[in-house]
Parts: structure tokens; sequence; C-alpha cells
């Protein structure tokens, strides 16, 4: 596995995840290749706007920051990459767990860098 294309990977999911936390709609967007996948349940839907408003999230489940990651790159070519995460916590401001979370994102390498084009959630309550 080529371990600059890794490394740029890595970045953007960081990019991702940090706009995550910070309720950033415009950098997650920033990083995402619309139309984008979404895996539920039991469904796959192809959407123009992202699925989560990171702030409703925070507003809706007194959610206030994420820890624990487990980043995965499981592979990378030039033109596609998959990336797991496990373990994640979501916490309130008092470190209390709401739930964990598991995640899988396909993404791709653009003109304008690595960009998310497909995600699966599964969430676990505390």
């Amino acid at each position: 596995m080529d371990k600059n294309l890794r490394a740029q990977v890595f970045e953007t999911y960081n990019r991702y995840a940090n706009a995550f936390n910070e309720a950033d709609l415009e950098t997650i967007n920033d990083c995402i290749a619309y139309p984008l996948a979404y895996i539920g349940a039991d469904s796959v839907n192809m959407l123009d706007k992202f699925p989560i408003d990171p702030k409703e999230l925070k507003e809706k489940i007194g959610w206030a920051t994420s820890d624990a990651f487990e980043i995965d790159i499981v592979a990378v070519s030039a033109k596609k990459a998959h990336v797991a995460i496990r373990n994640v916590r979501r916490l309130r401001g008092d470190g209390s767990l709401i739930e964990e979370a598991t995640a899988f994102y396909a993404f791709k390498n653009t003109n304008n860098g690595w960009k998310i084009y497909a995600l699966s959630d599964i969430t676990f309550p505390a």
C-alpha cells in the first residue's frame, strides 16, 4: 500500500472527524463527494446533502465529543480507499457515555483530493 496515499486518506478522514466533532458542516461537506451513498440498516440512499447535522445531534442527545477511535485504513489504491472506524465513544460534556459507534467509509481520489463517497455506521446505546 502506497504510504503517501495512505497518509492523504488519513489526513482527509481526520479533517472530517474533527469537523464532525466541531459541528463544522462546511468542512464536512468539503470532505464529501456528492451524491453520497449512505448505507442504512435496510436501505441504501443516494444523498445530495450530509445525512446528519452534528449541531442538531449535539442538542438532541447531549453529545459533546467523541474519542477512542480505532482507525484502520483497510486498503488504498490510486483511485479508491476503504477506511473502517471502530469503538468510537460519543460522550456528554461530563464524560459520561451516550453510545458507541463503528463506521465504514469509501473514499475516492478526485481532482480536489480524497473525498468520502459512501458510508455506513452502526451505533450501540450505552
